[in-house]
């Protein structure tokens, strides 16, 4: 298994008056530039490491055109979760399709 490494784009995505949820984030993977390439990324699991601080989640859906994926992770990030790092890891054969999908791109 590959690890790819991202970052937290906005915390609390999904906010309202009445309705919160907490856990859900927006995350940017470098290398993941359109949002075919994101949609590969659905279902695969994401962890939020900070020091000792190791927070699991799943992506659930791909975000906007330039590649984003929105994560719901098991508890909320700490309020500062811009210092910590987001881990994505690669299911081989996702890990494949994305090689192919950059090489038709680069091509």
């Amino acid at each position: 298994m590959a690890w790819l490494t991202g970052f937290v784009v906005s915390e609390r995505y999904k906010e309202s008056g009445k309705n919160k949820a907490p856990r859900d984030y927006i995350l940017s993977f470098p290398g993941i530039g359109d949002k075919e390439s994101a949609k590969l990324l659905i279902g695969s699991l994401v962890e939020y490491r900070d020091g000792g601080l190791r927070i699991r989640g799943r992506v659930v859906a791909a975000h906007g055109m330039k590649g984003e994926v929105r994560a719901r992770f098991r508890k909320g990030l700490p309020g500062l979760s811009g210092s910590g790092r987001v881990y994505l890891m690669l299911r081989p054969e996702v890990a494949e399709r994305l090689r192919q999908a950059t090489s038709s791109q680069t091509a």
